[in-house]
């Protein structure tokens, strides 16, 4: 067949023309192994402990950022004409459908643990997920390399620096990492459907017909001026533009970083952080040397191979086995995660979020009153949450901040006077609670903190 289509509950039917080159070579990207392990991987981890419906998975978030790539990359051709360059329009796209391969089970909670596995160990850096997705890529003994490169020797390597650039380089880089990529506009939209969320308003069709093209300077402080094209909007986009923003901002308010999610996440940290600490305890937490998990938390185990070894249906099967072993804590974490059984929570952010000085005051007592708990019964979270940071800001990045032409400027969209954007959504708030195992010790906290 010349086409090959797949039905899609956000973006409808996505169709692969077999005649062109780089959708012909998507295409035998979705079928390779290390592509359809992502079947096994679920976008929200937990979220379905909260949001039932929850379950859809990075394999089908990943075709439709796809999807959104070409749309993106139609601005592009529009906007540069004769001067497209076609190959790396080929390298935007593959890079837009292979970004999220490396990715492990229930991403946040697994990276934080590794994490806490590596300061007990001494190590001060981990290899994250960005960095699996391009040692995949580039993988001479798996499936992904030969199909990139099969009549492009070379575009493996082209593919994996454009995923791990911190930087733009050029407007294709834009339909991978910016204000408006194709992935945010793939994630936020689906997510948002598939749990019924429904705050918020994202008119794709609307912004994706208002960007344009826009030189902008992402030099950083004192920097030389580095002037980069990347997408900025229209004029008639701008409110488009500030609903999209104030929608992220709940979803992840509502979302991402619920409260009862986020709990569930810290039972599944524990749990890896205890069979990393007993990998060599097979027999007390009747595991098998060849669980994937024993594998890979082995000293030295964290090799590509181990890696894509694992997925959430790996894990979970790991939790029964461990919830029917003889060990009390492995039964403990096992079991609350298993039966749903949520933990106490202590939200500091909630009591004192309007006054920084306060949060920070009562979350220094709560660490020194916990400090022989934090971790073993106790398990503390810390979030930042925020509309939007302007550009020049801590962590802010000059191509990830939207901009909408006025007056022949491209200008920040919180410079306009009229904006909705107020100055509190820009403020920078960290969210801080603490999960307790015992439900007496999170009311005691909760005594201390208000001093009572």
């Amino acid at each position: 067949m010349s086409v090959q289509r797949i039905r899609d509950p956000i973006h409808g039917l996505i169709s692969f023309d077999l005649n062109d080159p780089i959708e012909a070579k998507v295409w035998e990207i979705i079928k390779a192994p290390e592509f359809q392990r992502l079947r096994h991987i679920r976008q929200l981890g937990v979220s379905e402990f909260v949001f039932p419906s929850a379950t859809h998975t990075r394999f089908a978030h990943s075709i439709g950022v796809f999807h959104n790539a070409r749309r993106l990359m139609k601005v592009i051709e529009r906007d540069e004409g004769k001067r497209l360059d076609k190959a790396r329009k080929a390298t935007a796209l593959i890079a837009a459908v292979v970004h999220d391969v490396g990715h492990g089970p229930f991403s946040h909670a697994f990276e934080v643990a590794r994490e806490a596995i590596a300061k007990e160990r001494g190590i001060e850096v981990i290899k994250k997920h960005e960095a699996f997705s391009a040692s995949m890529i580039t993988n001479p003994d798996g499936s992904l390399m030969s199909i990139i490169e099969n009549g492009h020797p070379g575009l493996a390597a082209e593919v994996s620096d454009l995923i791990k650039a911190d930087n733009p380089i050029d407007i294709y880089h834009a339909v991978v990492s910016s204000s408006f990529d194709a992935d945010r506009l793939d994630y936020l939209v689906r997510d948002r459907h598939m749990t019924g969320v429904e705050c918020g308003s994202i008119e794709q069709e609307w912004l994706i017909d208002n960007l344009i093209e826009w030189n902008i300077d992402v030099s950083q402080d004192d920097d030389e001026p580095r002037i980069v094209r990347t997408f900025v909007f229209k004029a008639k986009g701008r409110q488009a533009a500030e609903d999209f923003l104030l929608a992220r901002y709940r979803l992840y308010s509502q979302l991402y970083l619920h409260k009862t999610t986020r709990g569930f996440e810290q039972i599944i940290g524990a749990i890896l952080l205890h069979i990393a600490r007993n990998w060599d305890r097979l027999d007390v937490l009747g595991l098998e040397p060849r669980n994937p998990f024993i594998r890979f938390f082995t000293p030295g185990g964290e090799t590509l191979a181990n890696y894509a070894a694992l997925n959430d249906s790996v894990f979970w099967a790991t939790t029964r086995t461990l919830a029917e072993s003889g060990d009390e804590r492995s039964k403990l974490l096992a079991g609350r995660l298993l039966m749903r059984k949520r933990l106490k929570v202590l939200d500091v952010s909630v009591e004192f979020g309007h006054d920084p000085a306060q949060q920070a005051n009562a979350e220094m007592r709560l660490d020194q009153y916990l400090e022989d708990q934090l971790g073993w019964t106790v398990f503390k979270d810390t979030a930042p949450n925020h509309l939007y940071g302007v550009s020049g800001g801590e962590s802010a990045k000059a191509h990830q901040m939207v901009r909408v032409v006025s007056g022949g400027t491209a200008i920040e969209i919180t410079d306009f006077p009229d904006t909705i954007i107020n100055e509190w959504l820009r403020k920078k708030k960290n969210l801080v609670r603490y999960y307790f195992l015992e439900d007496a010790a999170q009311a005691e906290a909760e005594r201390f903190m208000r001093g009572r």
